[in-house]
């Protein structure tokens, strides 16, 4: 069932004091919604050895779903040798005639740190945009596929695929699909009628639509209306957010909210609203500070906890190399080569913090102060972010409109979306401090180790401090703008122990 609570734990009233106490109750226990999935390469395999190695980070950060559609892995409908089939000529059902050896590497990389695998049957853009020319061996072909991953046909992955996802950004102009909505519609069907062949079971959804605010849309209303008509399954519909026009962590709020109310009307209740990309800028020419890209990053992830969405995956938790766009994506964390730098550590600290049990939080706002708290394992970890939105994104708009290019060789296409509307909650505080008081803590006057840490790169502890006969501990931070820190909490070994109680 799709995620319909939304109700904020982390907001307190505004405060021009630059210090801001936040409460973090031990006691206040509740889940965290399952957001933390990702997008990127996972690695380096034999046909592809330049991509650096990301699981050691994507292991410490939690990740527990990653996106196929970035890897070399595309089902391109016209002939292509790194397509998972590549001649539309051959043999179906002859396992020589596919491609799998380095998605199977891919697969067993992510399933090797405990994460799952959501599959994306798309095309190998930009090379290939066409619409199948053969809808029924186009099925044909994706059911083999399914097959391979989720029953072991052809020598599959022990560990069975379970979810699959159709398409992405059909609508990105030119870019993405060049054939027309009804042939999109044709292939989704193939899609859903060649999954369910193979288990019905399995999880099936799309479009990942670019632009989804907006209305009357061919792949909003479309493909809704379509998917209602034909009776097909829909378990969740996929779409994607950058906040390039905006700069604000809280469009995720107003878009899923606006999708929400979209698919129950449509008759969709039960479909789950899949954030299937975000992140804080995405026009390759865009551009911002590490540190502001750490902090938007992690105070986004705090605020997707009080959404309606039901799944969500950072995009791009990478160095950012593209293989089929051929440049390195301003996306992704890390550089090149996928030496850490404050966006993949943002990435690994919010990934500790938000597992286990949520607690409650008050003291946060809604323009980057955010925070979050959890108990997990014998550690209480409290994150806490100061994004501080650029000046650009608080100059009035005309309107709530953004026009951008995207560079295709020599080509420049010029696009554009329709925005949330501007929030004038939008302008930092000027919080440069923060007193933390933890209460309830389960150690009461206990000896506990206190250690810090921060997206910069920096660590503190651990050191020791005591808690008070109620469980409370108190600490004073520093907290300058375009920053986050991770303060873990846990018992210190009693004498005589080895470990911490």
């Amino acid at each position: 069932m799709p995620n319909t609570d939304d109700s904020p734990r982390t907001v307190a009233p505004p405060s021009d004091s630059p210090t801001r106490t936040l409460i973090i109750d031990a006691g206040d226990q509740a889940a965290f919604r399952p957001l933390n999935g990702v997008g990127g390469v996972p690695g380096p395999v034999d046909a592809y050895p330049e991509f650096p190695d990301m699981t050691p980070l994507w292991r410490e950060a939690g990740v527990t779903i990653v996106r196929s559609f970035d890897w070399v892995s595309r089902l391109d409908t016209r002939d292509n040798p790194t397509s998972l089939f590549p001649d539309w000529g051959a043999d179906v059902d002859d396992p020589a005639s596919y491609n799998f050896a380095a998605t199977d590497q891919w697969v067993e990389a992510v399933h090797s740190i405990g994460a799952e695998v959501m599959f994306t049957v798309a095309s190998s853009i930009p090379r290939n945009k066409l619409p199948a020319e053969d809808v029924e061996l186009y099925g044909r072909v994706v059911e083999r596929i399914v097959r391979h991953y989720s029953q072991g046909w052809a020598g599959g992955p022990a560990k069975p695929i379970r979810v699959y996802e159709f398409g992405d950004q059909p609508d990105l102009g030119p870019l993405h699909f060049a054939g027309r909505p009804e042939e999109f519609y044709a292939m989704y069907q193939a899609f859903c009628e060649a999954v369910h062949r193979v288990d019905p079971s399995l999880t099936v959804g799309g479009p990942a639509t670019a632009f989804p605010l907006e209305t009357g849309a061919p792949y909003r209303e479309g493909f809704l209306e379509f998917v209602r008509e034909r009776g097909l399954p829909l378990d969740f519909f996929s779409f994607l957010w950058f906040t390039d026009g905006s700069r604000d962590p809280l469009d995720y709020r107003y878009v899923s909210e606006q999708l929400r109310e979209l698919l129950d009307r449509h008759g969709f209740t039960d479909t789950e609203l899949t954030l299937c990309y975000w992140n804080y800028l995405a026009v390759p020419s865009a551009s911002a500070p590490a540190e502001e890209k750490a902090a938007f990053q992690a105070a986004t992830a705090i605020y997707l906890q009080d959404t309606v969405i039901d799944h969500a995956f950072f995009f791009r938790a990478d160095s950012g190399r593209d293989p089929h766009y051929g440049f390195v994506d301003p996306g992704g964390v890390g550089d090149v080569n996928g030496v850490p730098d404050e966006r993949s550590r943002a990435l690994a600290l919010a990934g500790r913090a938000l597992r286990g049990r949520r607690l409650g939080v008050t003291g946060g706002d809604l323009s980057g102060l955010a925070c979050a708290a959890s108990s997990d394992e014998g550690h209480v970890r409290v994150l806490i972010a100061n994004y501080v939105a650029p000046d650009s994104a608080l100059a009035t708009r005309e309107d709530d409109r953004f026009t951008f290019r995207i560079p295709i060789g020599d080509e420049q296409i010029e696009l554009g979306l329709t925005l949330p509307p501007q929030r004038s909650e939008l302008a930092s505080a000027g919080v440069e401090s923060v007193h933390v008081e933890v209460r309830n803590l389960p150690w009461t006057d206990r000896a506990v180790q206190v250690t810090v840490a921060s997206a910069a790169g920096l660590a503190e502890g651990p050191r020791d401090a005591r808690t008070s006969d109620a469980g409370g501990l108190e600490l004073d931070l520093a907290l300058p703008p375009q920053s986050v820190l991770l303060v873990d909490v846990a018992a210190a070994p009693q004498a005589g122990s080895t470990a911490a109680g």
